[in-house]
């Protein structure tokens, strides 16, 4: 009688593949209307396969949520690793880097400017500790921040700062936002990319 067959020892994740499908699915329909059936479908998998990597639809959508954010801050992170001097200029680059990520992953950028906000706990949760990440490199940009010696004028100029940091994000996130909806689908996305970085850059400017 011939020896049985070996089989594999585990069989290959398809984790990935999932996230990738969960991420076209949640940004096509939304959280809500959005079902696992469709991503499996989408992933070429099961949908056991997905309750077998994620422990359902809230798990699967944060994992996807997670990645979407990740991707966009490995991208920055890139373009400005820590440690290296921060100048407007290099703000120039950190924006435009942004910029492009958000438009060659139109469905990462709509979990993040859509979805992001109040679907689920654990999404909002994400989205305040990604700002917060953000928001804190960017004051790398902002060295009069540091350089107070009086503690009034500190929390003056770290309120001050804060604000603009935070008009910076907002910025970005709701220009992102209508491009997608397609408010600005008359101008040149190139065009639009350089007004919102030199936005950001006068912002900075006024504060030092």
């Amino acid at each position: 009688m011939p020896p049985a067959e070996k089989r594999p020892a585990h069989r290959p994740s398809r984790r990935r593949e999932i996230i990738e499908a969960a991420s076209a699915i949640f940004s096509r329909d939304g959280y809500a209307k959005a079902r696992i059936e469709d991503i499996a479908r989408a992933a070429d998998v099961a949908p056991t396969a997905i309750y077998y990597h994620f422990g359902g639809k809230e798990e699967l959508f944060t994992e996807a949520l997670r990645a979407a954010m990740a991707g966009f801050s490995e991208r920055i992170f890139q373009t400005r690793p820590d440690g290296e001097p921060s100048n407007v200029e290099g703000l120039r680059k950190v924006l435009a880097a942004g910029w492009d990520y958000f438009n060659t992953h139109p469905d990462e950028a709509r979990l993040v400017l859509r979805y992001s906000e109040g679907r689920t706990p654990h999404a909002l949760a994400l989205r305040r500790e990604w700002e917060d990440r953000h928001l804190q490199r960017a004051y790398d940009y902002v060295p009069a921040a540091r350089t107070s010696r009086s503690m009034r004028k500190a929390r003056e100029q770290h309120a001050a700062n804060t604000m603009a940091m935070r008009m910076i994000l907002d910025v970005i996130l709701t220009t992102q936002a209508e491009l997608l909806e397609g408010t600005f689908s008359g101008l040149p996305r190139d065009e639009l990319g350089t007004a919102v970085e030199e936005m950001c850059a006068s912002i900075i400017l006024s504060l030092q």
